[in-house]
């Protein structure tokens, strides 16, 4: 029974990513042969659930086997039926993704046309491929291309995955897919025959109901796709999902003496809960600890131009960043080189060998930190990119990894050297405003993370140009980006090739300007993350003001010309989500032909809210001598940390929006004398 229990832990971490599919996914465990498909829905020519869906889940069924002891197995079986050339186009391929440790197996595909022809999609037609999701995360995928595909014609695939550790307890269950589903079914067999033990988010109604071969069977149907707005919360905040619970326990260290102790995690009693994660996470603690006692030394010599606490802490942080080989951040770095690795019996190895992954080159700056006489922490903290976490709440999913706290005064200032582009006091912006669990070796505490302002995270985009009689803009442009901007401008990048980099910058102005013509792109300062990322090129752009009879009408911010307002629909489902604050700054000098002169020089009228949550002010001047323009442009969104606004204050937030852009969008007349 004991090794039973103990398993179950391990499933809540490795879920978070393997349930967190592309595409659907998801086979009733006593098939082994393809259904037999029904002649109405061959003959089916328009969506049953969504009357303008593209594409359409016959059914969508998912079996977890959960009753073994020596790990566990799920099966999906997907049946999809495509209308449009939209949907031809959109399902034309699909991807399947999987971490270590998941095992895919029996994948088989298979086309029916409405005729009834089939096309199966052979062994030698799936392949491996590498995604990226948007948190950065990258994953592996078993893909395969759709032969034939056209409207009318029905698509298939079923497969398994197999889990050796870990149990059930932890998954999350989607209850509403990115297409529309008939049929949407859960069937799940316990451990011991229990039944399984959930909590409901975002929905309420569904149910278990225990059928006759010892299965529990959650069912669904004409479920509507699930649909993304801009700028929407975290899809675990909206979109409708099971997640099954219960005891969870690991084996951990005591460091007692006694050896091995047995950590409960009852996620029915949240204070017990982060109790039993925090006495996990103190073996890790007391590894850096004793790790500390070698580095004495080493940390004093590292400390040794430093004044205060703060520039101390600080010259360890940049000597772990700078100093040591970051190999999570190596292309190079393969993970066949990975298993070839000496084993680490200390921190002092990586500061010997120089060299570790992120996660050791964190644990290495906890341990000089410790060594120069900081109380550290181990640090877990929630992660807006998935959900915005309250200590109240137990789900591991929730939360991730934060990095070593380091007490100066009353808080632990959270520090993660090991991700390479982070400078001295910042993190990604999904461990921001949010709330962290800070273990010692004796207790832990909840602390309230901090959030960057918008000052700090800054698009400064310099410009200066000359418009010709015949609308021609041509000129130069300096962009510098700091904060957040910066640092998801490496860590998105950093592996890139400069073709792919200056192909971006291309694509970002021809996204607005489809004239325009891009050259002598230059990228600087990627790697020197105490300045800002700076990004420079020259730029043409044909009938970019435009002539009506003696008339030049132009946009003076080249930066937003043509530029989308954010918010276009009418109605809105979900709250409104911004990552960060952020602030913009725009300076240009436009130069006219002396033959024209400005007919007008207005300026819009500055746009702000009552809370100082926005504001967007433009000032405009001119010399006629010089028949030159200036324009400068400061913008900024999310004072006071106001990032999150609730779906009845879109019209508002829509509105403001709008007025933005009608500021950005301002246009201004050139006259010929």
């Amino acid at each position: 029974m004991l090794k039973r229990k103990l398993r179950v832990a391990s499933f809540a971490v490795l879920t978070a990513v393997a349930v967190v599919f592309v595409f659907p996914t998801h086979v009733l465990p006593q098939d082994k042969d393809w259904r037999t498909i029904s002649p109405a829905d061959l003959e089916l020519g328009a969506p049953m659930v969504e009357p303008d869906a593209d594409a359409e889940a016959i059914f969508w069924e998912v079996s977890i086997d959960d009753s073994s002891n020596e790990g566990f197995s799920r099966r999906h079986y997907v049946r999809i039926k495509i209308f449009t050339e939209r949907g031809r186009e959109k399902y034309s391929k699909f991807d399947i993704p999987y971490i270590k440790g998941l095992k895919i197996k029996d994948l088989a595909a298979r086309v029916i046309r409405p005729d009834g022809t089939i096309v199966e999609i052979g062994k030698n037609d799936i392949f491996e491929r590498e995604l990226v999701r948007a948190s950065g995360v990258k994953l592996q995928a078993k893909s395969f291309a759709v032969p034939n595909i056209a409207p009318g014609v029905i698509i298939e695939y079923k497969y398994k995955e197999s889990f050796s550790d870990g149990g059930a307890t932890g998954m999350k269950l989607e209850l509403q897919k990115e297409i529309p589903v008939r049929a949407l079914s859960y069937r799940v067999k316990p451990y011991n025959n229990k039944p399984p033990t959930y909590r409901l988010f975002n929905t309420s109604g569904t149910e278990f109901v225990k059928d006759d071969k010892g299965y529990y069977i959650a069912q669904l149907s004409n479920i509507p796709a699930f649909k993304e707005e801009p700028r929407m919360p975290p899809e675990d905040m909206v979109r409708p999902f099971m997640l099954l619970t219960g005891t969870q326990y690991s084996l951990v260290e005591t460091g007692s003496g006694s050896g091995i102790g047995i950590v409960t995690k009852n996620s029915n009693d949240p204070k017990a809960y982060w109790a039993g994660v925090a006495g996990e996470m103190v073996a890790r603690v007391r590894f850096i600890k004793a790790g500390a006692s070698d580095l004495k030394k080493q940390a004093q010599a590292i400390i040794a131009g430093g004044q205060s606490d703060e520039e101390k802490v600080k010259l360890l942080y940049y000597f772990c960043q700078n100093e040591i080989n970051n190999l999570t951040y190596d292309p190079s770095f393969t993970d066949e080189m990975a298993a070839k690795l000496p084993q680490i019996n200390s921190y002092a190895d990586i500061l010997k060998n120089k060299r570790g992954t992120a996660s050791q080159i964190n644990g290495l700056f906890g341990a000089l930190a410790t060594a120069a006489g900081y109380e550290v922490a181990m640090i877990i903290v929630g992660d807006r990119s998935e959900a915005f976490f309250t200590p109240d709440m137990t789900d591991r999913r929730a939360v991730t990894t934060g990095g070593i706290g380091v007490l100066l005064g009353d808080r632990f200032k959270i520090l993660r050297p090991g991700t390479k582009f982070a400078p001295y006091g910042m993190v990604q912006w999904w461990q921001e405003d949010t709330y962290a669990l800070c273990i010692t070796e004796k207790q832990y505490y909840w602390q309230a993370t901090e959030y960057t302002p918008p000052e700090r995270t800054n698009e400064k985009r310099k410009g200066k140009f000359e418009i010709s009689e015949d609308g021609t803009l041509k000129g130069s442009v300096t962009v510098e980006l700091t904060g957040h901007n910066a640092l998801n401008y490496r860590l998105n990048g950093y592996d890139d090739s400069p073709e792919v980099r200056e192909s971006a910058v291309k694509s970002n102005v021809q996204r607005r300007l489809s004239a325009a013509e891009v050259t002598n792109i230059k990228i600087d300062n990627i790697f020197e993350i105490t300045k800002p990322v700076v990004i420079s090129f020259d730029v043409t752009v044909p009938n970019y003001a435009t002539r009506t009879g003696k008339r030049l009408i132009f946009k003076p911010n080249f930066f937003e010309a043509n530029s989308s307002v954010l918010f276009s629909s009418s109605q809105r489902k979900y709250d409104i989500f911004f990552r960060n604050p952020w602030s913009e700054t725009d300076i240009i000098e436009l130069k006219y032909p002396s033959t024209f002169t400005l007919d007008n020089a207005d300026a819009p009228s500055p746009v702000g809210d009552s809370k100082n949550i926005g504001s967007d002010l433009v000032k405009i001047s001119h010399s006629a001598p010089q028949n030159t323009l200036f324009y400068e442009r400061n913008f900024f969104f999310g004072g006071n940390g106001v990032t999150l606004f609730k779906v009845d204050s879109y019209p508002a937030l829509k509105g403001l929006f709008e007025r933005f852009h009608a500021v950005d969008s301002h246009e201004l007349s050139l006259k010929q004398m």
